[in-house]
């Protein structure tokens, strides 16, 4: 009777140790899943599509541009940008293309519907849009060199907000 007893107080120890190690591993196994998703990556942006690589492939050969590149981040109902690193393409977002051109030639030379065109394609014929997409931004960049020491930043920049289906100039004012 007392060996009966005995063992069965040691199967129910036994259970009930093996039941806390996997409670705790369990647990421990969520908590880092959790943080491990909730972590903010320094390099969130998504892939590029086929259809960006081959477009920016084009604008590179045709226009002589260096590295066109895009950035994609979330903005609230106002249209400013989130503080959230990660993009969610289920929340509004915005989509701004840039070019840094590295010869003043080819700067100052830019049609003035350039933006315009490259805007349209863009949203006609590249970008998914999907109804969370706000806005597109396009920026060139020049940097200028003025001595060894000492540069000066040139821009264009256009943006453009979807109404419905279309996309509409925001006009700004100049000083």
């Amino acid at each position: 009777m007392r060996k009966e007893r005995k063992r069965s107080k040691r199967i129910i120890l036994q259970i009930v140790m093996w039941s806390c190690i996997l409670l705790s591993v369990g647990t421990c196994t969520r908590y880092i899943l959790w943080v491990s998703l909730h972590r903010a990556r320094p390099d969130n942006q998504p892939k590029y599509s086929a259809r960006e690589e081959y477009y920016f492939k084009e604008l590179e050969k045709r226009n002589n541009w260096k590295n066109p590149d895009r950035y994609i981040y979330n903005i609230n109902e106002k249209g400013e940008p989130l503080p959230n690193d990660s993009v969610f393409f289920n929340k509004n977002y915005a989509y701004s293309f840039g070019v840094n051109i590295e010869d003043s030639t080819t700067f100052f030379s830019l049609p003035a519907n350039t933006e315009d065109t490259i805007a349209l394609y863009l949203y006609n014929h590249v970008i998914d849009r999907t109804p969370q997409l706000r806005r597109i931004e396009i920026i060139f960049n020049y940097e200028e060199d003025l001595d060894e020491r000492a540069s000066i930043g040139h821009s264009r920049t256009e943006e453009y907000v979807v109404h419905g289906k279309r996309l509409v100039k925001l006009k700004h004012d100049m000083e």
